[in-house]
């Protein structure tokens, strides 16, 4: 069985951290476009940053 490498542990523990950052530190922010602040954080931003790592990690292992 394969071992989970450090690189993906350090993705999820940072998206979780991310996520969980959001409603933290952002409750009281108010809203834009009709939701709170928070949820752009932990549900749109954290998910699309995580993604624009990864394409850099794997940009970094299969460079030509």
């Amino acid at each position: 069985m394969h071992s989970i490498s450090k690189k993906t542990l350090l993705l999820t523990v940072g998206y979780f951290a991310l996520w969980c950052a959001g409603p933290l530190l952002l409750a009281n922010q108010g809203d834009w476009w009709g939701l709170p602040v928070w949820f752009w954080f932990s549900c749109l931003f954290a998910p699309l940053l995580l993604i624009f790592f990864l394409i850099l990690m794997i940009k970094s292992t299969y460079h030509d």
